[in-house]
């Protein structure tokens, strides 16, 4: 409960609450034109609940959406460029052709997530929950996925230049037609294409 006393936070909570209704009353391009008229300077929304909400073409870029909810929304061709969303709920979250690139999903729960197409370069995914998450022609270049959860998740088409594997769960995943490089570091269990075929030292 929010300390009477701290009017900069009773502040910051009435701005993320004026936010919110911008978005939902008045829509994604209402929102979008505001980061405009801000420059795109950092804005923070961390905790708020769009779960099922249609974010599609929303420009969080720079924004703080640690602890969101996002379960089930529709993020189409959002751009999260440098957002930080951090131990955020992203189940079943539709970011087809999103621009994530240089984004923080650390600890993030991107379960059965759709990123097919979605842009990643340098994204940071630490630790995330990712099991069946649908990475499909997603460019993943130079991300780090270490201590993932990747059960089942499917990178076929993928860009992996690059990308950090190290200490993520991949068993099952699918890597079918991916690009990798000697640069990419695998996981716990290099996939079978991989055993089969080790790249050279």
């Amino acid at each position: 409960m929010s300390n009477p006393a701290d009017p900069s936070r009773n502040q910051n909570e009435a701005f993320k609450a004026r936010i919110f209704d911008l978005i939902i009353q008045q829509g994604v391009e209402a929102f979008n034109d505001f980061r405009r008229s801000q420059g795109f300077s950092p804005i923070d929304l961390s905790g708020l609940d769009f779960t099922a909400k249609d974010l599609t073409g929303i420009n969080f870029s720079v924004a703080d959406l640690t602890g969101c909810t996002f379960d089930y929304a529709y993020m189409n061709d959002a751009v999260l460029i440098m957002a930080d969303l951090s131990r955020a709920s992203c189940r079943e979250t539709d970011f087809y052709m999103a621009n994530l690139e240089e984004a923080d999903l650390l600890h993030c729960n991107l379960q059965e997530a759709k990123l097919a197409g979605a842009s990643l370069m340098e994204a940071v995914l630490t630790g995330a929950q990712a099991n069946q998450a649908d990475f499909k022609d997603a460019d993943l270049t130079r991300a780090n996925l270490q201590k993932c959860q990747l059960q089942d998740a499917d990178f076929s088409g993928a860009i992996l230049n690059s990308t950090d594997f190290r200490d993520a769960e991949i068993e099952w995943a699918n890597f079918e037609g991916a690009q990798h490089d000697a640069s990419t570091r695998w996981g716990v269990k290099p996939p079978a294409f991989l055993q089969s075929h080790p790249l050279p030292e």
